[in-house]
């Protein structure tokens, strides 16, 4: 194995700020985002070969035409008094047009998954508009590729209010295969001599929100069989969806996530990962008989003994029952006094329609193996649950998932899982937005961590950029606007003066999803009053923290904080951390 790409290049996209689809691979040839100036690059041995100059123009999920020579993707023009472009464009790969940008749709609001059939007469595409966001209301068209290269005869397949499209995949005789509403669920249909099937009906969840685009969650192996990945109560199954009679077959694994599923020729590769080794890419041979992990990196494995495995815990909240996800500490090194209980952290996840994910990651055992129990929050709202679970958030966001991260605290002291006196909550992004709410609503927390989290909800909606100015209409209700009160309400930084709790907050300079002045806003109403407040920013760090120095710093500075404030001795040399309102 080699790298197709080396420094200073590095491939990957901001469309949406999110970015993903970052290349396209086809006969050898393989075809990148560069970071650094969003153009388009063929990757070659000696180094790679620029085929777009536009710096105005963003591309992501990229896809080769079968027949002609050109490449498929989704553009995203920026423009300096409106809101950007986005759309479906074909790029000129020889001759004197090479890199000439042809738009071929134009005129919703987003678009992703541009997949031209095998034979390249047709090709399909999902399309929104605002204020939707992707998996409530993308739309699966297909098209007709004519003489001229342009895009005719256009068709809705599929997606729409009642639930967004996902993953279009073409299989080798034109059937095209998708994710698509079904009741509750994300299921697999196929769309066939123009009718529309429902491949596999279960109750569980084919779909993910496509916060980055070139998402999969299942792979064509051969026309009518389907190697696919779903959620089904809180866990990843993998299985095989067989059309003639559908039939899913579920798959021997000890995988706990699998992402990015992709065939082609005779082997599977995937992004899996299981409980006692991070998600990694891999490769498997079509007719596998069993998909379990190779052989795992000892540069990345951690002894037996100091590997925490999950716990699904099931609690109530409101009039639904949601999940989470319990990690109790583990050491090969230390153990606690008998009769001891294991201070908590409470993790709230981003979206806020992420997911916790199970499994092996090395951020919860960082905390796990240095004897904290680790509690990852499925509050209303979270994927993999259903639509209706997800759905259950609207209107609700601000106070159902702050609510919900409570009862999970409640319901594991209850347990006995953790000491009701150590107990502190993290988050970032949205989840940012539930640990401040949640520390104003519950004096159960010692401590918080807010990581570029949502602070003011009416200037969210004022700032954020195109992808995410719409997602607040149906999160909160409506739009500011409209009732201003309820943005008032649920904005963390109106209501400051409730917090007691110390809270460090990490915040990325570069964030254009999240603007710095979020956290500044938090921690001066916190200082002013006295409560204890450290903060970190970070330059050339954008929304989710990519360098590794960073991750590390703000990770330890962290544990540190935690420490201070609960009184803590950790077995190591802790960060300084400047506390402001706090003496030891």
């Amino acid at each position: 194995m080699s790298d197709v790409i080396a420094p200073p290049f590095s491939a990957r996209s901001k469309v949406h700020e999110y970015g993903g689809g970052q290349f396209a691979a086809s006969g050898g040839s393989v075809i990148f985002v560069n970071e650094e100036d969003q153009d388009l690059y063929l990757a070659q041995s000696a180094a790679p070969v620029r085929i777009t100059n536009v710096p105005d123009t963003r591309f992501a999920d990229m896809a080769f035409d079968p027949a002609r020579p050109r490449l498929y993707a989704v553009t995203e023009r920026h423009r300096p008094s409106s809101q950007p472009q986005n759309t479906i464009a074909a790029v000129a790969l020889e001759g004197e047009a090479k890199g000439r940008i042809n738009q071929l749709l134009v005129g919703r609001d987003f678009y992703a998954s541009p997949r031209p059939s095998p034979d390249a007469k047709l090709i399909a595409w999902l399309a929104w508009d605002l204020p939707a966001m992707p998996w409530e209301a993308a739309e699966l068209w297909v098209g007709r590729i004519a003489d001229n290269g342009g895009i005719v005869d256009a068709e809705h397949i599929a997606g729409g209010p009642e639930g967004g499209a996902f993953q279009p995949e073409w299989g080798k005789d034109g059937a095209l295969y998708f994710v698509a509403t079904n009741g509750d669920w994300g299921n697999l249909h196929v769309w066939r001599d123009g009718r529309v099937r429902l491949v596999a009906g279960l109750e569980a969840e084919f779909a993910r929100p496509l916060w980055s685009l070139g998402m999969t969650s299942f792979a064509v192996l051969e026309p009518g069989r389907l190697l696919a990945t779903c959620w089904r109560d809180g866990r990843a199954e993998l299985g095989i969806a067989t059309e003639t009679d559908g039939s899913w077959t579920p798959l021997s694994s000890s995988f706990t996530r699998i992402d990015d599923l992709a065939a082609s020729g005779e082997l599977i590769a995937f992004n899996g990962g299981d409980d006692d080794a991070p998600g990694r890419v891999h490769l498997i041979a079509r007719d596998a008989d069993a998909f379990e992990p190779g052989r795992h990196d000892d540069a990345l494995m951690l002894k037996p003994g100091d590997i925490s495995h999950a716990r699904i815990l099931a609690f109530s909240t409101g009039k639904a029952e949601a999940r989470a996800l319990y990690y109790p500490p583990a050491s090969s090194r230390f153990a606690a006094p008998d009769a001891c209980l294991p201070p908590l952290i409470v993790s709230a996840h981003g979206g806020p329609t992420g997911m916790a994910r199970r499994g092996f990651a090395l951020d919860r055992q960082y905390w796990t193996t240095r004897g904290f129990a680790f509690l990852d929050v499925d509050y209303r709202g979270s994927s993999g649950y259903g639509r209706e679970f997800q759905r259950a958030l609207d209107g609700l966001w601000g106070e159902a998932d702050s609510q919900d991260a409570i009862a999970a605290v409640e319901f594991a002291i209850a347990e006995g899982l953790c000491d009701a006196a150590r107990i502190v909550i993290r988050g970032s992004s949205a989840g940012g937005l539930t640990v401040l709410n949640a520390l104003i609503g519950s004096e159960r927390f010692a401590a918080g961590a807010s990581y570029y989290g949502v602070t003011d909800l009416t200037r969210l909606a004022a700032d954020t950029h195109k992808f995410e100015s719409g997602y607040l209409d149906s999160l909160i209700g409506g739009m500011p606007g409209d009732i201003p009160e309820v943005y008032a309400a649920r904005s963390p930084v109106n209501h400051a003066d409730r917090i007691t709790a110390p809270v460090i907050f990490f915040q990325g300079l570069d964030d254009r999803v999240v603007p710095p002045e979020q956290s500044r806003a938090m921690v001066a109403s916190l200082n002013a009053r006295g409560i204890p407040v450290a903060s970190y920013e970070f330059a050339g760090e954008g929304h989710g923290f990519r360098k590794s120095d960073t991750v590390i710093a703000a990770l330890e500075a962290e544990l540190a904080f935690y420490a201070r404030i609960l009184g803590l001795q950790p077995g190591e040399e802790l960060a300084e951390v400047e506390i402001a309102n706090f003496g030891d």
